[in-house]
Formats: structure tokens, C-alpha cells, sequence
């Protein structure tokens, strides 16, 4: 009886996780599958492109540019980037996007404008990148090679070396950029560039297995990490890790729900990551939307305070009352009851602030409930009906 007890518990355990994970799969890319893609964010919403297959011994690349749209999670085929290539560098802007280098291109740069769908040339690199990460901070770009890092000022479309990287930075390598530094990871190498002060402070090492061909974007000045190859290119990770500055430290929070892979592109738009494409042999366009909030900022806060339920253990029916919260709130969420097999058994959307279920036919034992919005679970607890 105790075995059975515990190994209930530890299933009950496992769907509470799965319940409550930060990913959420989102309309598939609307392009092919493909790899070394490059995907931005331009204002408030996203865009793939470019990339290419090449698992059969024969290199495609692709030029087609996509958009992604939040709002509608809907993929929308834009005007095509200028030539086809993969590996080229990319970063984006409240109303611009920029892709240059690569495969294809050497230090050519050009500029996506969203508003008239149109791609126009701009002043060349001062070198030719290829196979690494851009970041922009405060509407600057800016481009790695090597030890070299070039920013660009679409203000007056030039380029401007700035300080050496003390490392030379490897090919798929990953960056990102936030409010006011970029930072880059090169291997288990991670530094900080400071644009303001134009220099590069060294922070601490990259713990997790990825060796490079990971994705990177920010959250409200939080990195994070995710997938890559692990020392050879026919291992993959699913690893997520997140990079605090403030405490220079990295946490693992947790595996991609989807398949592992390398090269994939992410982005994030307003609080959230986006993530897809990649490859682990078999090229992908699955994507997915990153919504992670460890310390319950949510507009809808929910604990043990807040969310009563009797009476539990439950004979016939289940009381639900929310309590000290802005109860409009509610007419967004959804309150949902599943068995242990994760099977739904009971769904009440559009919550009022006192929400009952009749036991009908459930029979004995232990049962699992969510509160949740139209992106994430923002409360789960445990039923027990006798």
C-alpha cells in the first residue's frame, strides 16, 4: 500500500510540473523546416528567415522572411530577404530590422522597414560576420567577429569599431542584448559588452552542456539560454538557463518541452520569448512561445490566500472561492480538473468569484486542478474526492 501511495504521489508530482511549465507551443513556422535561420524581434512582433537544410549533401539556403504575429499567433510571408544564405547575423529594433553577413554576403548589410515591406541596402560592415548572434541596445546594432565588435548607428548608417573582446568569439556562438549592455557566450566564455563606457567585463561561466548553436534572447534584463550541441554536433540539449547580472549568476530552470536541437533562432516581444526552427538531424519548424515568471508578477496573483477550496477531501461538491483579488480578472481564466492520467474531466471558463462542481460520476482518489489564462497556468493545487 505505501508503494503504491508513494509512486501516486510522484505521478501526481510530475503532472503538477508538466502542468505548470513555461512553454507553450505556438502556430508552427511558416516556412520550411530549416537551420541556422536568424529570427528578430521589430517592434511587437517577430520574424524568420533565411537559413537552410542541407542532410541529404545538398546545401539549400533560403531567402524567404516571415512574420509572426502574437496577437493572432499567425505567420504571415513577407517580402524576400535580397539573396539566399544561412548563418548571417541579425538584430532588430523598435521599428527596424537588420540582417547582413553570412553565407552569402560578406560585410553587406541591409534593412528590413516592416511598415512598407521593403529591403534597402546600408553601409557595409567594417568585416564579414557570419555564424554569430547580433544584439542591439537602445536602437544601436551591433556585430561580432572574432575579437572584433562593430556598432552600427542607423541614425547616420556607420559603423564604428569598438573595444576588442578579450576572447575571440567561436562561430554559433549566442548573444543577446538588454537595456543597456550586450552579452555574448562563446563556449563556457561569457562576457558583458558595455557600450556607454565602451568596454568588456568578464562574468561568470557558462555552467550548462552546450558548447555553442544554443539560442538566446531576454527577458526585463534576465538572459536566457536554450538547446545547442553539446562537444560534437550529433549531441543536443534541452537545457534552459537563465543569466542574472545583478547576482552574476546562472540557474537551470528546467528542459524544453520539445524536441532537442541546435541552431534554432529566438526572440522575445513584450515579457516573452519566442523560439523555433533548429535541427538535431531532422530539420524543424515547430515554435514556441517562453512565458516564465518565477516570482508570480502576473496581472492575476493566486496562492493559498487568495484561492479556497472545501471541501477537500470532496464528497459531492467542490467550493472554489477567490478572495483579495481584482476579480475581473477572472472572465479571463479558466478553471480545469484532470484525473492522474492528465485526462480533462471538468473545464468552467469566464470564473466568477465563487465557482462550484458537482462530483457526478468521479470515482474515488486523487485529481489535479489548474487556474489558468489564455498563456499560462497561474495556480494548481490537488483534489481528493472520497
Amino acid at each position: 500500500m505505501k508503494l503504491k501511495l508513494h509512486i501516486l504521489l510522484l505521478f501526481c508530482f510530475v503532472n503538477l510540473v508538466s502542468l505548470a511549465q513555461p512553454w507553450f507551443q505556438k502556430a508552427s513556422f511558416g516556412g520550411v523546416g530549416r537551420h541556422r535561420a536568424v529570427g528578430i524581434a521589430i517592434g511587437n512582433k517577430g520574424y524568420i528567415g533565411t537559413g537552410h537544410v542541407n542532410g541529404t549533401g545538398v546545401d539549400i539556403s533560403y531567402k524567404d522572411w516571415w512574420q509572426y504575429d502574437p496577437a493572432s499567433d499567425s505567420w504571415t510571408q513577407k517580402a524576400d530577404f535580397p539573396v539566399s544564405g544561412h548563418g548571417v547575423t541579425a538584430w532588430g529594433t523598435e521599428t527596424r530590422g537588420y540582417v547582413g553577413g553570412g553565407s552569402s554576403l560578406n560585410g553587406e548589410f541591409y534593412c528590413y522597414n516592416p511598415v512598407t515591406n521593403a529591403w534597402t541596402s546600408i553601409a557595409s560592415c567594417p568585416f564579414s560576420p557570419g555564424d554569430v548572434q547580433g544584439f542591439s541596445v537602445q536602437n544601436k546594432g551591433y556585430v561580432l567577429s572574432g575579437n572584433s565588435i562593430a556598432e552600427y548607428d542607423p541614425t547616420t548608417n556607420t559603423w564604428m569599431m569598438k573595444a576588442n573582446c578579450p576572447v575571440g568569439i567561436s562561430t554559433w556562438s549566442s548573444a543577446f542584448g538588454t537595456s543597456g549592455s550586450g552579452f555574448v557566450k562563446s563556449g563556457v566564455n561569457f562576457y558583458e559588452f558595455k557600450p556607454i563606457q565602451n568596454e568588456w567585463i568578464q562574468r561568470a561561466n557558462f555552467p550548462g552542456l552546450s558548447s555553442n548553436g544554443s539560442s538566446a534572447f531576454a527577458i526585463n534584463d534576465k538572459g536566457y539560454v536554450t538547446c545547442g550541441y553539446v562537444g560534437g554536433l550529433s549531441i543536443v540539449t534541452d537545457q534552459v538557463w537563465e543569466f542574472n547580472s545583478g547576482s552574476n549568476s546562472w540557474t537551470l530552470i528546467g528542459e524544453f518541452p520539445g524536441t532537442s536541437r541546435r541552431f534554432p533562432v529566438a526572440f522575445s516581444i513584450e515579457g516573452k520569448g519566442y523560439f523555433g526552427t533548429g535541427t538535431n538531424g531532422i530539420n524543424m519548424n515547430d515554435f514556441w512561445q517562453f512565458n516564465y515568471n518565477p516570482l508570480g508578477t502576473d496581472e492575476l496573483l493566486l496562492d493559498e490566500t487568495t484561492v479556497q477550496v472545501y471541501p477537500n477531501p470532496v464528497t459531492d461538491e467542490v467550493i472554489f472561492a477567490f478572495n483579495n483579488i481584482d476579480y475581473s480578472k477572472l472572465e479571463n481564466c479558466k478553471l480545469s480538473i484532470y484525473n492522474l492520467q492528465g485526462e480533462l474531466i471538468d473545464e468552467q471558463s469566464n470564473l466568477t468569484p465563487l465557482v462550484k462542481f458537482n462530483r457526478n460520476s468521479k470515482i474515488n482518489g486523487m485529481y489535479i486542478y489548474t487556474i489558468s489564462t489564455s498563456e499560462k497556468t497561474v495556480y494548481t493545487g490537488k483534489l481528493i474526492y472520497n
